[in-house]
C-alpha cells in the first residue's frame, strides 16, 4: 500500500498549550513536505471512545492511503503499546488503549503492526509525550515512503486493547441500545444505526425512550420540529441521534455515555 503525504491529527491537547504545534514540528522536522491536517483537537481529556468515534466517522472524507494520528493517550509512559493499523485504503496510528475499536468492529481494520523499531525515534523519547517523540516521527517517516513493516512486527486485533460497546440487542419489540457519544452541541449519538433499523419496516417504529423521555418520530432534518423538544434523526454518518433544535438534548436528558435507548416496535399483526 502507498502512503500519501498527508497526515492528519485527532487529539484531547486542545489549543491553549503548545503540544499540537511540538507535535506538528516533529512530523516536518521529519518529512518538511507532510501536508497535516488538523481533524480535531477538542476530544474531552482522556476520552478514548470520543476519538474513536470521531476518527470512524471521519477517515472515509480523506483521499486514499490519508495517514490518521489519534492521540488520547491516558496510559502514555506506562507498557501500554503503539499501533500502526492500515484499513479501507488508509493508515492509522494509535496507542494500543482502544482507539481502534470502531474500525475493527465495522470489519475496516486488515494489517495491524505494533511500533517497536526505536531506530526509528529520536535519542531522547519523553516518558510523557509519545505523540510527538514516536507516534509523530512514525507518520512522518511512513508518509515518506517507509514500508510499513519496518516499523514493527504484524499482530492481530484480537490481541489489541478494545473497548467493551455492546451491539444493540434486537427482539420482536425493540431495539436496545445505547448512548456512545454526546458531541459540543449536546446531540447524543447511539450505538443504533441503519443497518439495526432497517430490520424493520417504517411502519412498525413505535417510539424511542431514553430515561423518563419518549420520541414519537424520526425526522430528516432538526428544522422540521421547533426548537426546545427532543427530536431523533439519522445523523451524517448513520447512527441514530437524538437532538434538540437549537438546544442541547444532554442536558434535557441528563444522560451518559452507556446510558439506555430503546427503539420501540410494534407487534407484527
Amino acid at each position: 500500500m502507498n502512503f500519501a503525504n498527508i497526515i492528519t491529527l485527532t487529539t484531547d491537547f486542545g489549543l491553549q498549550d503548545p503540544y499540537v504545534g511540538q507535535m506538528k514540528g516533529a512530523i516536518l522536522k521529519r518529512n518538511i513536505t507532510a501536508r497535516i491536517i488538523d481533524l480535531t483537537h477538542g476530544i474531552s481529556p482522556h476520552d478514548v471512545l470520543g476519538a474513536a468515534v470521531a476518527i470512524q466517522t471521519s477517515y472515509r472524507y480523506f483521499p486514499k492511503g490519508t495517514i490518521h494520528l489519534v492521540v488520547v493517550d491516558p496510559g502514555v509512559g506506562s507498557q501500554r503499546g503503539i499501533l500502526a493499523a492500515t484499513g479501507d485504503d488508509q493508515l492509522f496510528i494509535a496507542p494500543d488503549n482502544g482507539l481502534l475499536t470502531l474500525l475493527a468492529m465495522n470489519n475496516k481494520i486488515e494489517a495491524v503492526h505494533r511500533v517497536e523499531n526505536s531506530s526509528l525515534f529520536p535519542s531522547e523519547v519523553s516518558g510523557t509525550f509519545h505523540g510527538r517523540d514516536i507516534m509523530a516521527p512514525i507518520a512522518a517517516a511512513l508518509a515518506s515512503g517507509l514500508p510499513l513493516d519496518k516499523v514493527g512486527p504484524e499482530t492481530t486485533f484480537t490481541k489489541c486493547v478494545q473497548l467493551d460497546i455492546p451491539e444493540p440487542v434486537i427482539d420482536k419489540e425493540s431495539i436496545t441500545g445505547q448512548v456512545m457519544h454526546i458531541d459540543h452541541f449536546g446531540n447524543i449519538r447511539t450505538t443504533i444505526n441503519t443497518r439495526h433499523l432497517s430490520r424493520f419496516q417504517p411502519s412498525n417504529f413505535a417510539g424511542i425512550r431514553i430515561g423518563d423521555h419518549t420520541i414519537d418520530s424520526i425526522l430528516s432534518t432538526y428544522a422540521e420540529h421547533p426548537g426546545g423538544e427532543l427530536i431523533a434523526l439519522i445523523d451524517s454518518s448513520g447512527y441514530l441521534e437524538l437532538a434538540v433544535n437549537r438546544g442541547n438534548a444532554a442536558k434535557l436528558t441528563g444522560c451518559r455515555p452507556g446510558d439506555k435507548v430503546v427503539v420501540l416496535i410494534k407487534d407484527e399483526e
